[in-house]
């Protein structure tokens, strides 16, 4: 961990509200970069789960300079991967209001006025009408359009409306503050993506300090939303929840014509992320490279097995290799147009319009989205809003979120199964209890049997009903 005895702290950021608008302007060695992501990898990951320790942990990014760098950093090594997105913003959110518990007033107040805007309203009635940004104490209420009040103030109505205003109290200004917050870190997420691979094609170090941080992230992803691919499932997972690109490269495999070297270095660390073991990869790899009459037993073990191995981290620098981001396989620097007998990059992009109609066929429709107008948002590409397409295609009722990773396509479907599972499980569960209702033949009511009330006696005549006995 770091150590934080040798750190003069000029601003502390324990008792504030850090919200992260400003880019932070210091230089920092490697080493400490390293530590600094590993100590916000692992407060995030306390604070996402409750972590009664989390409390304590909180000191180790103390510095408000640290605290910032390892902020962008994780923003850096999170933006191209959909799935690590989603936990970057949740877990964020998390030490947000953490942070939010421990400030004080005017803390509070100045991290609302930070965040005093709603990046999707235009005009005056936008901003939080009696927010006023020149007090120094906090106020007793906001005013704000209700559509732009968080869904859950709204539906537990938990704020007065009138005139389509409306006005929310003290108590709930942090659902506030982070609406804000969540959408401010989804739209630099989203459009950092294409600025971070310029970046780390330009920084080695930084780019050595984001390898070096992948795979704590890439277990705590696993840890949550883990695909567990395997030889036993490998043909389901095939044909329902790879993406286009992962179904192109084994498509290709399988028709007898294995992977030239761009296709299997695209394809191997995809598969190892997915869960695959070594030895089941080994063994999944030699059957799919014998497919072609050319590769036999001994070519493969002296030629392949050695580079599935170097993906496992097992060989040469012994470090895991992960899958490439679209953004990176779109590159024509990384993966150029392929010609003859190769098959690697983005389907959408190398393959003719034919060729790929017959692939999205195959795996349960999506094709028709080829003929939809694509306008993609700054920071995406149109491919990338064409998978997401087919993805909502082939998953009803799910919703658009850009692909940004073939990982994110292949967590989310395994997610999107695994709950409709769940889902009827559930519901076979709750008929059985209802069939077993309806079968059951309650036991038959004894007939009443109807007495005559009983006599009492008067209390007045019992000492001489008494008497008379004696």
């Amino acid at each position: 961990m770091l150590d934080i005895s040798d750190v003069l702290a000029s601003q502390q950021v324990l008792g504030t509200v850090p919200v992260y608008l400003n880019t932070p302007d210091a230089i920092f060695s490697q080493e400490i970069l390293q530590e600094l992501g590993q100590t916000r990898l692992e407060l995030l990951e306390k604070v996402k789960n409750d972590d009664p320790g989390a409390s304590g942990f909180l000191p180790l990014l103390f510095d408000a300079e640290m605290d910032a760098v390892s902020h962008f950093l994780l923003r850096v090594l999170c933006c191209n991967d959909g799935a690590a997105s989603i936990w970057m913003i949740d877990a964020e959110e998390a030490l947000l209001k953490l942070r939010w518990e421990q400030a004080s007033d005017e803390e509070q107040c100045a991290a609302l006025k930070q965040m005093n805007f709603v990046p999707e309203s235009q005009g005056p009635r936008s901003r939080w009408v009696n927010l006023l940004v020149t007090g120094e104490s906090m106020p007793y209420a906001v005013s704000m359009p209700f559509t732009d009040l968080p869904p859950k103030l709204l539906a537990e109505r938990r704020c007065k409306l009138r005139k389509g205003l409306a006005t929310v109290e003290r108590q709930d200004f942090l659902p506030l503050l982070c609406q804000c917050f969540r959408r401010h870190l989804q739209t630099v997420l989203q459009k950092s993506g294409q600025h971070v691979e310029l970046l780390l094609r330009d920084s080695e170090q930084l780019k050595q300090t984001v390898d070096h941080l992948r795979p704590q992230l890439e277990q705590f992803l696993l840890s949550s939303r883990g695909v567990n691919l395997q030889l036993s499932n490998f043909q389901e997972m095939y044909e329902k929840s790879f993406p286009p690109c992962m179904q192109y490269l084994v498509k290709f495999q399988r028709d007898g014509k294995h992977l030239k070297h761009l296709g299997r270095k695209q394809l191997r660390p995809l598969l190892r992320e997915a869960g695959l073991p070594l030895e089941e990869a080994l063994a999944w790899w030699r059957r799919e490279f014998l497919r072609d009459v050319t590769v036999t037993q001994e070519s493969f073990d002296s030629e392949h097995a050695y580079h599935i191995k170097h993906a496992y981290g097992l060989e040469g620098k012994r470090k895991p290799a992960y899958g490439w981001s679209c953004w990176r396989t779109l590159d024509q620097m990384q993966f150029p147009v392929p010609k003859g007998p190769e098959a690697h990059g983005c389907p959408f992009k190398s393959l003719e319009e034919a060729d790929l109609r017959e692939l999205l066929r195959q795996h349960g429709g999506g094709d028709e989205v080829l003929t939809q107008e694509v306008s993609p948002p700054v920071g995406l590409a149109s491919e990338q809003i064409c998978c997401a397409r087919v993805f909502q295609s082939r998953h009803p009722g799910s919703e658009f979120e850009a692909m940004k990773h073939p990982m994110q396509f292949l967590r989310r479907s395994h997610a999107y199964y695994a709950a409709q599972l769940a889902g009827e499980a559930e519901a076979s569960s709750a008929a059985q209890v209802q069939v077993m209702k309806e079968n059951c033949v309650p036991n038959p009511k004894k007939p009443r049997i109807c007495r005559k009330p009983l006599r009492v006696a008067q209390l007045d005549q019992f000492d001489e009903y008494f008497q008379f006995k004696k």
